[in-house]
């Protein structure tokens, strides 16, 4: 599916953001993506941009909105630095519970 940013090479955070959050609004609940699944569609040159979206995807989990997987464990971004995650990662939307 083509999304509006699918035109252009460059892609701010609030793109990427915004593109990571439509991709898993429209999963079933507790389903992940791939970080560069989200970013596919701006740029031919990807790779490049998977720095930017695991920052983007970092702050998202800092603003309670996503969570970082890995090997089916969520990552603490608090005790483990983004950019000392090797290896693939997932996201998800955080789940929520009704009070």
């Amino acid at each position: 599916m083509k999304t509006k940013w699918m035109e252009h090479e460059d892609a701010s955070n609030k793109d990427i953001r915004d593109e990571i959050l439509r991709m898993l609004l429209m999963m079933k609940g507790g389903e992940s993506i791939c970080p560069s699944d989200a970013v596919r569609g701006f740029s031919q040159r990807w790779r490049e941009m998977m720095p930017a979206v695991r920052e983007v995807a970092a702050d998202m989990v800092r603003d309670g909105s996503i969570e970082i997987i890995q090997k089916g464990e969520v990552v603490d971004i608090e005790e483990r630095n983004i950019e000392s995650i090797k290896g693939p990662i997932r996201l998800r939307l955080v789940k929520r519970t009704v009070e």
